[in-house]
């Protein structure tokens, strides 16, 4: 018994830990829905992660296959979201550009419209051994080039 108590005490110093992050700092005018942003988009980071891991499979497998056939072959390998040639219109799905042995650019909503506020998107792009990543508010469009501008870095976004 003295073990479940300490698992306890360990999770509730956890959970008052990751709580104490949604809190408001003084004067940054950040709250507890920026917080849930910043989740949101963190998961769907993971989920292009995992997609472009999955991709280096595809590739070595399929060596220049056409977008759609990227796309079938991610959602055989990556069950966890919805692979698809078109914008995504929800969470979970994630959009395949590119391909034929060119870069290809992962596209997905970390969170829809709501109460006045956009939707906002993520965005991964690889190509030439270079890696990119976007966070915005409209969905990005696909380059041969490595991307730049608002939006656009080589670090995951925070």
């Amino acid at each position: 018994m003295p073990g479940v108590r300490k698992i306890s005490c360990l999770l509730v110093v956890a959970l008052a830990t990751a709580l104490a992050g949604c809190g408001t700092e003084a004067g940054s005018g950040s709250g507890f829905g920026d917080s849930v942003d910043k989740a949101h988009a963190a998961k769907t980071l993971t989920s292009l992660q995992t997609g472009l891991l999955t991709l280096g499979v595809v590739q070595a497998e399929s060596g220049g296959a056409a977008v759609q056939d990227v796309a079938a072959a991610l959602q055989a390998k990556d069950p966890t979201s919805r692979y698809t040639t078109v914008p995504p219109a929800e969470p979970g799905v994630v959009q395949v550009q590119g391909g034929r042995g060119g870069p290809v650019m992962l596209v997905a909503m970390s969170d829809p419209a709501s109460e006045g506020r956009p939707a906002q998107y993520v965005a991964a792009w690889q190509g030439s051994g270079t890696t990119m990543y976007y966070t915005g508010t409209a969905p990005p469009a696909y380059t041969a080039q490595a991307p730049a501008g608002a939006g656009w870095g080589s670090t995951l976004p925070q």
